[in-house]
């Protein structure tokens, strides 16, 4: 019997580390990709305001790039907007999520933005639109749906 629970516990113990690794998983299209945040490129943070949370991290698969960027009310974990970008191949030519952010298109899961240990988690599930670079709107006759999980740790900025 005590084989079995110290076996439970090296089981559990690892799942608890493994649940710890960033991850940033990203579909849309014919794409289904990894990006890791913890490259040096890559980056994850948070400031906090009095009326709001900005939580924003950047993933990195090679020259593409997965960005997430979240306003949260304080202490709160459902956004009041995000935008979401994936970037193939640099700043140009690039897919974006609608100018207004549909209700319920970002999931927070796991949110600790105080203490020693600042973490966020959770699944998005939205259209993301084509536009050549920051200076165009988004084309809305060209949006493919986009979906992806995350959780990572962050940094105060």
């Amino acid at each position: 019997m005590r084989r079995i629970v110290l076996a439970g516990v090296v089981l559990v113990s690892g799942a608890v580390s493994a649940a710890a690794e960033p991850a940033l998983q990203f579909r849309f299209q014919d794409i289904a990709q990894d990006f890791a945040l913890n490259a040096p490129q890559s980056r994850a943070g948070f400031t906090r305001f009095m009326s709001v949370d900005a939580v924003s991290f950047e993933g990195v698969a090679g020259d593409a790039r997965l960005v997430v960027q979240l306003s949260l009310p304080p202490g709160g974990s459902m956004p009041h907007d995000a935008r979401i970008l994936f970037l193939p191949e640099g700043w140009r030519d690039y897919w974006v999520s609608p100018l207004v952010f549909p209700e319920g298109g970002v999931t927070v899961e796991a949110l600790r933005l105080s203490g020693t240990e600042p973490r966020i988690a959770g699944r998005f599930d939205v259209d993301l639109c084509f536009t050549r670079s920051p200076m165009h709107l988004p084309d809305m006759d060209q949006c493919y749906r986009a979906s992806g999980a995350f959780a990572t740790d962050l940094v105060p900025e």
